[in-house]
């Protein structure tokens, strides 16, 4: 019984975070103003410490072999 609570549980949640009609809206000003914010906090060393992993992630620059 409790099993079978858990997977309708799971079903509902999952349709109901399908539903949602919310979608970002992306502009050119917001691209321009992220670049901008982007670079800033790529440049910090305590943003960099703080967020290691996104920082490895986006602002890391690629090995040239």
């Amino acid at each position: 019984m409790r099993r079978a609570f858990l997977g309708l549980l799971a079903a509902v949640a999952i349709a109901v975070a399908g539903c949602s009609s919310d979608k970002p809206v992306i502009t050119a000003a917001s691209d321009a103003a992220s670049d901008a914010a982007l670079k800033r906090d790529c440049a910090s060393p305590q943003w960099k410490e703080q967020n290691l992993g996104l920082w490895y992630s986006i602002c890391r620059q690629p090995m040239n072999w």
